[in-house]
């Protein structure tokens, strides 16, 4: 493989200067992991089998063979030592391991529905708050997640107050949107319509026994419930007030939560899913001007806030851009600091 390392740093001087790398590593180091559906669905079929009353296999569903390269699978010699929904095999007998998940994990992940749907209620409601704190740490203890979310802030801060009054003068006297279509992309963007279609995934999930949209569903529900608090706490502590006077505007919640969900889906399920639902991010925020109810400002940062939260627990690390990862980069010898793109090319 090669690392291709595009790096644009940022000097005194305000001159932008693009650096590239290029260093080479064996291309047969890494395997290809399982897909998320594979695993998912083998990870089903292994709950299903210990149920009580289910057979060994159920619904003709067979785990692949666990290997050191794809640790989602277990087994009586190496098993999966729990840790959020990061999961590390260790090579260690069956009793030794047991003792350690009790000790350390969370909460179960990514097993599938059991057949029955209070059965798999009851289970979710006792994981969900662990599942939650740890997905609320990965996005907010990883230091590339709070630069990013600095920059998002200072390029918000940087709009005001001239960007935004040149937008709230121009909506003061037109409209992109007839009222019914302004109400409409209002509904569509609300934040409890959101929770309601992660509802329907998860719901869908249990009855047909689909573990892949059944994990959806719940991926789902955390990246709102994050992000729809991450965005009440910022309202409070910045409370600024909107074009129509109302309190709170900053950032969107609106803008916030379609752009999670969108993310979500895209990740899940690819373009031809998540470009229409990014489309639709987009017109919630030209809803959301139209309405005077946000500034450009207030959806500039929801949307980089939904996005950070979403590809955090999507990925389970630091969001990717364009297959790349974004790392902070600072030079000693030029006095330069900045952002570094850095993008795994294979042979």
């Amino acid at each position: 493989m090669r690392s291709l390392r595009t790096r644009v740093l940022a000097r005194p001087s305000t001159a932008w200067v693009l650096m590239v790398a290029v260093t080479g590593c064996a291309s047969h180091d890494r395997l290809p992991a399982a897909r998320w559906s594979t695993r998912a669905q083998g990870a089903a079929a292994e709950r299903l089998a210990t149920a009580p009353g289910s057979p060994k296999w159920a619904r003709g569903m067979h785990p692949p063979e666990p290997r050191v390269t794809d640790p989602f699978w277990t087994s009586d010699v190496a098993r999966p030592l729990e840790l959020g929904r990061t999961r590390l095999v260790v090579d260690r007998p069956h009793s030794e391991i047991a003792s350690a998940q009790a000790e350390t994990r969370p909460a179960a992940v990514e097993r599938g529905p059991l057949p029955g749907f209070f059965e798999t209620v009851r289970g979710d409601l006792r994981e969900t708050p662990g599942l939650l704190w740890a997905d609320t740490r990965r996005v907010y203890t990883d230091p590339l997640n709070v630069v990013f979310l600095i920059g998002a802030g200072g390029a918000s801060a940087a709009l005001r107050p001239e960007v935004d009054d040149d937008i709230e003068d121009y909506y003061d006297q037109h409209h992109t949107f007839k009222e019914d279509w302004r109400d409409a992309f209002g509904a569509a963007g609300n934040p409890a319509t959101h929770f309601a279609l992660a509802g329907a995934w998860y719901l869908a999930g249990q009855r047909v026994q689909d573990a892949k949209t059944y994990e959806v569903g719940k991926r789902m529900f955390s990246v709102l419930t994050i992000t729809g608090l991450s965005t009440l706490l910022l309202k409070a502590a910045a409370n600024t007030e909107a074009p129509n006077g109302e309190e709170l505007a900053w950032p969107s919640g609106h803008v916030s939560s379609t752009t999670a969900m969108a993310t979500v889906l895209n990740e899940a399920y690819g373009p031809l899913v998540g470009v229409p639902m990014f489309g639709l991010s987009g017109l919630v925020a030209v809803e959301r001007l139209d309405s005077g109810e946000h500034h450009f400002s207030d959806l500039v940062f929801g949307a980089a806030l939904g996005w950070l939260v979403a590809e955090t627990v999507m990925h389970e690390h630091h969001p990717e851009v364009f297959g790349g990862e974004v790392v902070p980069y600072v030079d000693v010898m030029s006095s330069g600091a900045g952002l570094a793109w850095v993008k795994t090319l294979g042979n």
